[in-house]
């Protein structure tokens, strides 16, 4: 009775598929994968990009996620938008992302001479930011559609810290706030699927 049921249904969504991707030839999925050197004024660091969207014609817009780890580990979680310069396989491209920088600081970190565990009194929380990216890169094509993805940019990456302390002499609980604006320059090397 099951196996009845089952091969309707299946040629069902193979019809549906099929249907769709007759209709939709204009739109192609792309993944685009990136590792990334950080440099800034606060030195040099690492990331990694993933970012999964759909092209048409020239213009790809997709949504990505990362690991940034300039300064304190964050993920950023953007938009992204990219137009390709030309139709041959090897072209120029400019892209542009915004989105939200969230932060993933370890637990226990040492910053400057505030070092922060559990049980000092101190207490440490990081809150999120924002998140920007512009630049432009070179895809050295593939016959099948993707290649090898080099691309340059400026990059902008803010991030909160509250840091609450008692005071030894009142006794009282103190709060400081810090603003983190970084601002960064990515050499991205990548693969576009």
């Amino acid at each position: 009775m099951k196996m009845k049921v089952f091969f309707p249904v299946l040629l069902m969504h193979v019809a549906l598929i099929s249907f769709g991707q007759k209709n939709n030839a204009a739109y192609k999925f792309h993944s685009i994968n990136n590792i990334s050197l950080i440099n800034g004024d606060k030195g040099v660091s690492a990331g990694l990009q993933s970012v999964n969207g759909v092209q048409k014609g020239n213009l790809f817009a997709g949504v990505g996620l990362g690991l940034d780890y300039y300064l304190y580990r964050t993920v950023p979680l953007f938009a992204d938008l990219r137009y390709e310069f030309g139709k041959t396989r090897n072209k120029f491209f400019a892209y542009a992302d915004g989105g939200v920088n969230l932060e993933w600081v370890e637990e226990t970190y040492n910053d400057g001479p505030i070092f922060i565990w559990e049980g000092s009194g101190i207490s440490g929380e990081f809150h999120n930011g924002a998140y920007t990216d512009l630049g432009f890169g070179y895809m050295i094509g593939t016959k099948k559609g993707g290649g090898l993805v080099l691309s340059l940019g400026h990059s902008y990456k803010s991030l909160k810290k509250t840091i609450s302390y008692p005071d030894w002499r009142t006794q009282e609980t103190i709060t400081d706030m810090y603003h983190y604006n970084l601002n960064r320059i990515f050499l991205k090397v990548g693969w576009n699927f």
